[in-house]
């Protein structure tokens, strides 16, 4: 766990000492360090407050702590969570916490920075440890197995400009419902990979609609917070899994930190597909990691395919390492559900027999059809691939890789 501190006004030393009155040796470390916090009484009064709220902080985290130890010493290694601080995301004063003034989180706007912008050879421009989300997910219990409503956003702000990367960001009025068997949010890619050089911060606000109100302010907050990660504590190469304790129930998201990352744009444009062809989901693995990163999925969209396509992408991958792309294809098939025959004469012109017509009752049963692409990372440049089912569907794919560019 993290190092807990405890500090108040009353422990800091307003004055230097003469460095006369100190033995030679410690002279030098004495002189070397800042002058000692100076505060009169008007400064006084709002610093104790923020010094007890930084305590309360410190206890919630603590006792968050608490908490994931008991749940994972019922649990096998493989399958324990990964233990982070939990902080608000507006601390009282907000100017005396460290993490709210270096990630500006008073600043709510998008990061403007895009993709593929160092596809160029550089020798100065470094490959760092990058983060990719997999998938965040409601675990806790549905009242009366009721769906719920979520909105809100999950975002990334990471040292390049400290602005909102989305993964996630859902108004109100297009509130996304989760089920008892559909729990998982539809996560968007962010607009540019997130690099780690110190530290990174996840930002998130979850709420769920109330039911049969208009009031926004008569709404339940799902998750409201965020997560510093800082480069002397994560884990490196692996899947991470953290849980979220809310009053409506956890949430347990799923992420990777990878060494020597690389921002893999991915462009899929369908160039051709008949009329009972077209695209299910589109799923992406990296690194040699198990869970998927979700592209496109057709059951979350209610456009057709065609509509949507061409789709652009950003996926972390470890540099040498693979980007493996799985397209989930769908056709109509000649057998029909139920394959029940019904026999249906035609109106005859004359009194002459004709032949009567055979329908199938029931609607088509999709057939689904999956093709996969594996590409290898590269610091810059970009490849290309094609995914094809005979003459009915094809696809063309390009992987542009980019590192994050100097710091």
């Amino acid at each position: 766990m993290p190092p807990e501190t405890s500090l108040s006004v009353s422990h800091v030393s307003l004055e230097r000492p003469e460095l006369s009155e100190v033995p030679w040796e410690t002279r030098v470390p004495l002189a070397e360090r800042p002058c000692p916090l100076v505060v009169n009484p008007q400064q006084r009064a709002l610093i104790e407050p923020a010094m007890k709220n930084s305590d309360k902080y410190m206890q919630e985290i603590r006792e968050y702590w608490k908490k994931i130890d008991e749940l994972n010493a019922t649990l096998p290694e493989k399958d324990q969570f990964f233990t982070v601080s939990i902080q608000p995301r507006c601390p009282e004063p907000a100017s005396f916490f460290t993490y709210y003034r270096l990630y500006a989180l008073n600043d709510t706007n998008p990061t403007p920075l895009t993709r593929k912008r160092f596809t160029e050879p550089r020798k100065d421009y470094p490959v760092l440890t990058m983060l990719q989300i997999f998938s965040f997910r409601y675990v806790g219990d549905f009242l009366r197995d009721q769906s719920m409503l979520v909105y809100g956003f999950i975002a990334i702000r990471d040292e390049l400009d400290c602005l909102r990367n989305y993964i996630f960001n859902c108004p109100r009025e297009q509130a996304h419902e989760i089920t008892p068997d559909s729990r998982t949010l539809p996560l968007i890619s962010p607009v540019r990979g997130n690099s780690i050089l110190d530290g990174v911060l996840l930002e998130y606000s979850l709420k769920v609609k109330s039911n049969g109100s208009d009031n926004a302010e008569m709404d339940y907050v799902l998750a409201d917070g965020c997560i510093e990660y800082t480069d002397h504590m994560i884990l490196r190469g692996t899947t991470l899994k953290s849980r979220l304790f809310c009053k409506l129930g956890p949430v347990d998201f799923h992420y990777a930190f990878l060494r020597q990352g690389i921002e893999a744009t991915v462009d899929i444009e369908i160039s051709m597909a008949s009329p009972a062809w077209g695209v299910k989901a589109v799923t992406a693995f990296t690194s040699g990691l198990s869970d998927a990163i979700v592209l496109y999925d057709g059951s979350t969209d209610s456009s057709p395919a065609q509509s949507v396509f061409p789709i652009s992408s950003v996926v972390t991958v470890q540099l040498g390492h693979e980007l493996k792309l799985k397209f989930d294809i769908t056709s109509k098939d000649t057998v029909h559900k139920g394959c029940a025959k019904r026999f249906v004469p035609r109106k005859a012109a004359s009194a002459q027999y004709q032949r009567p017509d055979v329908v199938m009752d029931g609607e088509p049963e999709p057939k689904t059809y999956s093709r996969f692409l594996t590409f290898i990372s590269q610091k810059c440049s970009f490849v290309s691939g094609k995914v094809s089912i005979g003459d009915e569907f094809k696809a063309e794919v390009r992987a542009t890789w980019s590192t994050m560019g100097p710091y």
